[in-house]
């Protein structure tokens, strides 16, 4: 009988141990709910004063009272408007007939090498040609015995 005692009087001392540790695991696990509880509260504060500040910031009449004064904007006016047909062209472009109606690409010859060289390319055929050049540079280079691809020159 002595050893029923001695193994019950373990046993509460054992559960009374751990309920314990439950009570003061519980006990931080509130205060840190409440903390996070805390922290969610003055969030939504920061969010409700940021979104007052870009309301006032992107109020209409104040952007436009700031882009008057330190941009020079002004109302929408009709000499402001223009079509197409009204811009104007770059020097040394040739004006077409009619802007409206795109005509196709009439077929090329190849460019040969000396065409090229002297620049006589369009600036898209140009870049082409550059992407090209350097494509080839870099996957033959290596295999030529070059160390580093070359420097193309700026035209």
């Amino acid at each position: 009988m002595r050893a029923s005692y001695f193994l019950w009087g373990a046993l509460a001392i054992g559960v009374g141990v751990s309920l314990f540790l439950v009570k003061y695991k519980v006990q931080a696990l509130e205060d840190e709910l409440h903390a996070r509880q805390a922290q969610v509260t003055r969030d939504r504060g920061a969010i409700r004063v940021l979104q007052a500040e870009w309301t006032y910031l992107n109020d209409p009449e104040r952007l436009r009272r700031l882009s008057a004064e330190h941009l020079g904007f002004g109302q929408a006016t009709q000499q402001n408007v223009a079509t197409i047909d009204a811009l104007p062209f770059r020097a040394g472009v040739d004006v077409p007939a009619q802007v409206s109606q795109p005509t196709p690409p009439a077929p090329r010859a190849p460019q040969t090498s000396a065409s090229i060289e002297a620049g006589k390319l369009s600036a898209p055929e140009r870049v082409g040609h550059v992407i090209f050049t350097r494509i080839q540079r870099l996957l033959f280079s290596a295999t030529a015995g070059a160390a580093t691809p070359t420097k193309e020159v700026a035209r």
